[in-house]
């Protein structure tokens, strides 16, 4: 959950989010995907991408690294002069999600995660991942893949839920990678940067890193050991010539991503088990056990097969009474009723508790809505499930919401930041020793998966290598 962030959707949104079972669908009901026009034409794309590419900003984050996201707009820009005639004015841009990901919405907006800088090994492998995307939007296959589809499931919705992009269909994604391939090796890069890529993104998805899981370029692109091996097979064939100005693509790339954050990064809080910490907003938040976590630009919450409940922070209210009277007036025409509406203590903060019953159709949905003016915000606890649930979840609901605290000392000297970092290997160094040596915090394994190596790799000497580590986030 950003810092500071003060933008909430409405209670109705919030509602019909829980109904549809994500956390994800708060930005938009799911009757609104079925609503959205559809991409017939480049100027629909362009139109409807850019309004994607808001709301994607919104939820998932843009990577606040200024040389980074130039860097990576240069290697685009770079690729597109291999295409014969641009459609969109294309852009380019890195989004702060801890999964390696990839995704092109429609009119030509392309987002890397920063995951999946960490990732790649070289500005080769990078500059296929983003040719492939450049491909996506080039022949327009979200429109073609909306064309295809049996149901009305909506194009923009999965962009409004954190851009969980829609898979493409397989022949697709050949297309992609043969286009990628050629768009690389026309401006000087190694097509082969796709097979090693995808090679190395098997390799992590199988150990599993142990990141937050969102969706991945695994989840948006299938089949990639089949792809692997026929991107492979295709680059030894392509004619090719390194352009010189492009210089050591490892060693300038590493360079590059040098000091990466990894994994969660503490100023948008960081989940400890089933526990939340906020070092900058200063609160603790216990969610269920077992629930799926989550945590977007603008809500944190955790989510089960029967319901869901969620934190997010408004602009402050005089008072919790206040907050109330602004919830109930946001749900006045909607089809939802308050049951009950009362003060309450949350620790030594006077809060507000809301009970709202809300329909979709045909079926009706309770939410628990605790409102605690805390630090400048106002913050939203709500836990919302079917009404046939939402009476055995009621205590899980309420004891999130009791959960809400300032943190404690402890907690807040526990809060790591992760970044990665790049080492020179010495002369029959193994990984075990290196990470020893340079105080790597994450395992043999992940390492050897990073750096694209087998976990009983000795180093001839010189080798740079990628390694985490973990500091102490600073407090105030």
């Amino acid at each position: 959950m950003a810092t500071g962030s003060t933008t909430s959707p409405s209670p109705r949104r919030l509602l019909c989010a829980a109904l549809a079972a994500t956390l994800l669908c708060v930005l938009g009901t799911p009757g609104e995907a079925q609503r959205q026009p559809r991409l017939a034409t480049r100027y629909d794309d362009a139109r409807l991408g850019e309004e994607a590419a808001k709301q994607v900003a919104a939820e998932m984050g843009i990577l606040d690294d200024e040389e980074l996201q130039e860097y990576v707009q240069r290697i685009g820009q770079r690729l597109l002069r291999g295409l014969p005639r641009r459609s969109f004015r294309y852009r380019f841009a890195v989004v702060d999600q801890s999964a390696p990901n990839a995704f092109a919405l429609p009119g030509g907006f392309i987002f890397i995660s920063r995951g999946l800088l960490a990732l790649a090994n070289n500005e080769d492998e990078l500059a296929c991942v983003i040719g492939h995307e450049i491909i996506h939007a080039h022949r327009r296959h979200s429109a073609a893949q909306q064309a295809t589809q049996a149901r009305s499931s909506g194009l923009l919705s999965p962009w409004l839920r954190a851009a969980n992009v829609a898979a493409y269909g397989r022949e697709m994604e050949r297309d992609a990678d043969r286009g990628g391939q050629q768009l690389a090796a026309a401006v000087g890069y190694d097509p082969m940067g796709m097979s090693t890529f995808l090679r190395r993104m098997g390799n992590m998805e199988r150990m599993r890193l142990g990141f937050t899981r969102m969706p991945s370029f695994f989840d948006t692109h299938p089949g990639s050991r089949e792809r692997a091996t026929n991107n492979s097979m295709r680059a030894q064939e392509i004619r090719w010539k390194r352009d010189p100005e492009l210089g050591d693509t490892h060693r300038n790339y590493m360079k590059m991503i040098e000091g990466l954050p990894l994994g969660q990064r503490p100023e948008a809080g960081v989940f400890v088990g089933d526990r939340f910490l906020h070092a900058p907003m200063n609160f603790h938040l216990r969610f269920p056990p077992s629930w799926d976590k989550q945590n977007t630009n603008r809500v944190v919450g955790a989510m089960s097969r029967d319901g869901v409940v969620y934190l997010s922070a408004e602009a402050p209210a005089e008072s919790a009474e206040a907050a109330a009277k602004a919830y109930e007036e946001q749900l006045a025409g909607q089809p939802a009723a308050i049951i009950s509406s009362k003060p309450v203590q949350i620790g030594r903060i006077p809060s507000w508790r809301l009970e709202v019953e809300g329909s979709q159709g045909r079926s009706s949905v309770l939410a628990y809505v605790t409102l605690i003016p805390y630090n400048d915000l106002t913050f939203h606890i709500t836990g919302v499930a079917p009404a046939r649930n939402a009476q055995r979840l009621r205590g899980r609901f309420l004891n999130t919401a009791r959960s809400f605290r300032p943190l404690t000392d402890k907690e807040r000297a526990s809060i790591l930041a992760t970044r990665l970092r790049v080492v020179s290997a010495r002369e029959g160094e193994t990984i075990e020793e290196l990470s020893k040596r340079t105080r790597n915090a994450m395992p043999i394994l992940p390492t050897a998966v990073l750096n694209g190596l087998f976990t009983d790799h000795r180093f001839e000497g010189g080798e740079l290598v990628k390694i985490a580590r973990a500091e102490p986030y600073p407090s105030g």
